[in-house]
């Protein structure tokens, strides 16, 4: 059998998944990352003496039918075997003890000679969930229905200004990637936080779509989102629109999972929909599409008035407009709530 190495990357699991790597396989070694991922695996390296060695990294359950006696044929002993992590092969390796590897395929799994074993090995850890509050009227029923779905769900509530918020909320996390659930978010049942996101693709900002309650539309205004934490954690805070200048790779994920229900009294329903056209009429939303952002402008602008609080979000949506477009507008004023009433109340 060939000698296993467990790498612990400081995940909140590494602990417990050791222990159990351990009592089944008491000869298991271990090497924490402290000076690096990549550091790691050259230490793992020499403290093997097998031709061939096992990488079990931190965040992984293994599967209970999984033994580690898989042996490759004698031609297949320069590759790198990856097995079956989930959805993904970026999991449990096997690594010829000459094998030459750079730092980069180690840090995202991802490697030139590899093999791809269909064999599930493990899946990886569930990411953490934070929900992020400021004053939403339904901010605790919220928060309660999304805790019987997820009961380890943490919360930032009361933190002014949203770029520092969702730092907070990074700080909370102790997985590589976090979802973000905004408190005037009423879940829906059928969804899961169970996505896979593959470690070659862990810098990308990943949103869902979510229902508008007055005007019907379907897109990722106040849908759930899945951050990368190192990335949030150094965001440029001087963005008007955080969720797309977190990373410079996005992926707008087609499942709908909460109704955005921002329409709870008059000021409420007025900032959001004023925040958003301002943002939309700006242009200044990275990688949008025009003709698809003119559409849902004149949608916010137009239809809903006769729903709950629709008035207020018409108003607000044409005066967001009208804010936006203007040569002399600071659009970094969206997220100065204090502006916001005092535009508020000018404007009703």
């Amino acid at each position: 059998m060939y000698d296993i190495v467990f790498i612990s990357c400081q995940a909140p699991s590494a602990d417990a998944n050791y222990a159990a790597l351990k009592a089944r396989f008491p000869l298991a070694k271990r090497v924490d990352s402290t000076n690096g991922v990549y550091q790691a695996y050259i230490t793992a390296s020499k403290k093997c003496f097998t031709k061939m060695f096992w990488i079990v990294w931190d965040n992984l359950t293994i599967s209970n039918t999984f033994d580690f006696s898989y042996i490759p044929d004698d031609w297949d002993e320069n590759y790198i075997h990856v097995f079956e992590n989930g959805l993904y092969f970026d999991g449990i390796l096997l690594v010829p003890k000459k094998a030459l590897v750079s730092q980069r395929e180690i840090e995202y799994r991802f490697f030139s000679n590899k093999k791809e074993v269909d064999i599930l090995a493990s899946t990886p850890n569930i990411y953490d969930v934070v929900f992020i509050s400021y004053q939403e009227p339904n901010a605790d029923e919220n928060y309660s229905k999304l805790l019987k779905k997820v009961p380890t769900a943490k919360r930032v509530n009361g933190v002014k200004g949203i770029h520092q918020a969702h730092i907070e909320a990074a700080k909370l996390s102790s997985s590589k990637m976090f979802f973000v659930v905004d408190g005037d978010a009423d879940m829906c049942d059928d969804f899961t936080f169970d996505y896979q996101v593959p470690v070659w693709d862990e810098t990308t900002v990943h949103v869902w779509r979510s229902i508008n309650p007055i005007n019907d539309l379907v897109y990722g205004y106040g849908g759930i989102k899945l951050f990368p934490r190192n990335e949030t954690l150094i965001m440029d805070t001087t963005k008007p629109d955080m969720t797309t200048s977190i990373s410079s790779k996005f992926n707008a994920v087609e499942e709908t999972a909460n109704i955005t229900a921002f329409n709870t009294d008059a000021f409420s329903t007025w900032r959001s929909a004023f925040r958003e056209c301002a943002k939309l009429s700006s242009k200044t939303i990275l990688r949008q599409n025009d003709e698809e952002t003119e559409s849902r402008l004149n949608i916010w602008c137009t239809k809903g008035g006769e729903r709950r609080c629709g008035d207020f979000a018409i108003a607000g949506a044409n005066a967001g407009r009208e804010f936006g477009l203007s040569n002399m507008a600071d659009i970094s004023l969206i997220n100065n709530f204090e502006w916001l009433e005092a535009k508020f109340n000018d404007n009703t």
